[in-house]
């Protein structure tokens, strides 16, 4: 029986998985200036308060205090029975996470999950930070480097894959049922041919070398083209790079990609029905305002929280949603009061339990194990 580490070796593991997400936090202290950091907090600031404070109003036509009214309407048990449909959201995303990192089990990826969230929605231009977060939890349990690499690459191209599909979706649906007019087919179209680029890229690159060689080459020109449009140094890595992504990710990509598929479009199913509750709890439905329609609003604001200026795309997913809702026959108080409630749960929320995440893992000696002693999938 192997004799189990002692307290201090603990520690010492500990210190050692702080080593590569301080490193990451260090680059990205380094890279900027202080001048531009406190620039950056404060545009970020300007410009959620310029949202909320003008944008908002703009859009609903109404004050707080109507659409505060609107709030309400909700009981404290359609509020519980919401919080515990956010959670179950929460949860299934876990799913993700566990299919992508091998070995991490569901109650570690929701505390990574919240963990990290927590710093997205709080650090402007946060993304650096967010990634050490994931670093220093796993590699504390025992993960290699190239393990936790390469699940935050595989679960940033599905997420990125689903943010493409879902308003391409979105929009189909709009113009096939007639509920949209003829000019949203250009850019359904649009995104439609660049998921369907997106996956025959990832597909061609995992079916033989070769193929992923042409891949890697072709993308590797392409950026050159478009580097020297914007007068900056061409990439000279990204053809090498494909080939890494390959011979990294062949074997978890052929193994588990259905599952992280579906995992996938659980997580943002949930997320969709959450608004969906929302809009109903609050009577901002309308005959106009439908699932079709608020799908749609839906498919829009998430894409907007990949909008870096503020955390998470705070004040710019809020202004979309509610001017994607309305837009679509929804009463304007009812609708903001709406997304206010959503974003309650999918923003704000998830800061308070990020710190617990953050406790957790601090306190959970159990948890700790030698670094690399999780043997990779």
């Amino acid at each position: 029986m192997a004799e189990l580490p002692s307290q201090q070796e603990l520690e010492a593991e500990g210190v050692e998985a702080l080593k590569v997400p301080a490193e990451l936090v260090e680059h990205e202290r380094a890279t900027k200036s202080p001048r531009r950091r406190v620039a950056e907090v404060l545009v970020s600031l300007a410009v959620t308060v310029a949202i909320f404070a003008f944008a908002i109003p703009a859009i609903t036509g109404s004050k707080y205090s109507e659409i505060f009214d609107e709030l309400d309407i909700l009981t404290w048990g359609q509020f519980a029975a919401l919080f515990v449909a956010w959670l179950a959201v929460m949860y299934t995303y876990t799913g993700v996470l566990t299919n992508a990192l091998r070995g991490l089990n569901h109650p570690q990826a929701l505390v990574v999950n919240f963990a990290g969230s927590a710093v997205s929605n709080v650090v402007p231009f946060g993304g650096a930070v967010g990634v050490a977060a994931t670093y220093a939890m796993t590699m504390s349990w025992g993960f290699e480097v190239p393990a936790v690499t390469l699940a935050i690459l595989v679960t940033g191209i599905w997420n990125v894959f689903l943010k493409l599909a879902l308003p391409t979706i979105a929009l189909l649906i709009l113009v096939a049922t007639g509920s949209a007019t003829a000019g949203l087919v250009a850019p359904a179209l649009i995104g439609l041919a660049l998921l369907i680029a997106g996956i025959m890229a990832l597909t061609l690159i995992l079916r033989s070398e070769q193929l992923a060689d042409r891949v890697g080459a072709v993308s590797e020109r392409a950026g050159r083209w478009l580097f020297r449009l914007v007068r900056r140094a061409p990439p000279t890595t990204w053809h090498q790079a494909v080939l890494d992504f390959r011979h990294q990710s062949i074997d978890l990509l052929r193994t588990r990609w259905r599952q992280l598929t579906l995992w996938m479009i659980v997580y943002n199913a949930g997320q969709f029905a959450l608004l969906l509750l929302c809009v109903r709890a609050l009577g901002a439905d309308t005959h106009e305002l439908g699932w079709i329609e608020v799908l749609a609003a839906f498919a829009f604001a998430n894409v907007l929280t990949t909008i870096a200026i503020t955390p998470s795309g705070v004040g710019f997913v809020e202004a979309g949603a509610v001017a994607a809702l309305i837009a679509f026959g929804g009463p304007e108080a009812a609708s903001a009061a709406a997304v206010f409630l959503f974003r309650g749960f999918t923003y704000l929320m998830e800061i308070p339990l990020g710190a617990v995440g953050w406790l957790v893992w601090a306190t959970k000696g159990s948890w700790r194990k030698p670094l690399g002693s999780v043997p990779p999938a």
